[in-house]
């Protein structure tokens, strides 16, 4: 009998990618205005969409969301550091990119905790609070596509989440230095400051098209950014309810 090599993984093999430079400049062109298109959406439907560029931000509401964040970065991290070792099977050069990334990105729990001491809230009420269904729902979400489908949808996750911060946060980031101090916000600014200046969004594109192999990952990267954004809009529209409506209702 014949033997042969029964190693299944990719990412020993280097091979030319699907996408060229030109057709992923293209590609990306394409899935932005899909994302720009997903934000307007996001702002007419989710309450409290542009609270943080407000003058005036409710405390019980931002309170909720920093602990929340202090939970997602946790609970991210471990879902993404096991996409990374699926993608260590597929793409090697992709697996070195996100987990430079990871290095980046890892600790900026601190960030948030940190300002959430600032105001008022202790490390220890952020430990005994249990992140949200809906955040536990979103990590499972990630696991699932990971185990089940492909890493390509963990990262959508990714660079959902560094365009829409590239968009929207620094509007938030300044006002909320007017409304509540820029010394209350200090973590919040340090994160962003890390993602413009390493140009997180560039950097996710390039992991994404290095793991887009066909015409229907294209279209697969699409409904991963629909689903995930699904998710956090029921997460916000729960957050909302319970943190967020009592001051709606008083107005």
């Amino acid at each position: 009998m014949e033997h042969r090599n029964r190693i299944t993984d990719r990412s020993l093999i280097r091979s030319k990618p699907f996408l060229d430079k030109e057709a992923s400049a293209r590609a990306k062109r394409e899935i932005d205005t899909f994302l720009d298109g997903k934000i307007d959406e996001w702002n007419r439907t989710v309450p409290y969409a542009r609270h943080f560029e407000g003058k005036q931000v409710h405390m019980p509401y931002y309170r909720q969301s920093l602990i929340e964040h202090c939970w997602r970065i946790r609970l991210m991290r471990s879902a993404q550091a096991n996409a990374l070792h699926r993608i260590t099977k597929l793409h090697a050069e992709a697996a070195k990119l996100y987990a430079a990334y990871q290095d980046e990105e890892m600790l900026h729990d601190m960030l948030f905790m940190q300002d959430a001491e600032r105001i008022g809230v202790a490390r220890e009420e952020i430990y005994a609070t249990e992140p949200s269904f809906y955040t536990r729902l979103l990590a499972g979400y990630l696991y699932f596509v990971a185990e089940h489908e492909k890493p390509l949808g963990v990262i959508c996750y990714s660079y959902l989440v560094e365009y829409t911060t590239q968009k929207i946060t620094p509007k938030q980031i300044k006002a909320m230095g007017e409304s509540l101090g820029k010394d209350h916000i200090r973590g919040q600014a340090a994160h962003l400051n890390t993602d413009l200046v390493e140009d997180h969004t560039q950097d996710m594109w390039d992991i994404l098209s290095l793991l887009i192999d066909n015409e229907q990952d294209l279209a697969d990267v699409k409904r991963y950014l629909a689903e995930i954004q699904d998710l956090l809009k029921m997460f916000f529209e729960d957050m909302y309810r319970l943190h967020g409506a009592d001051e709606a209702q008083a107005a």
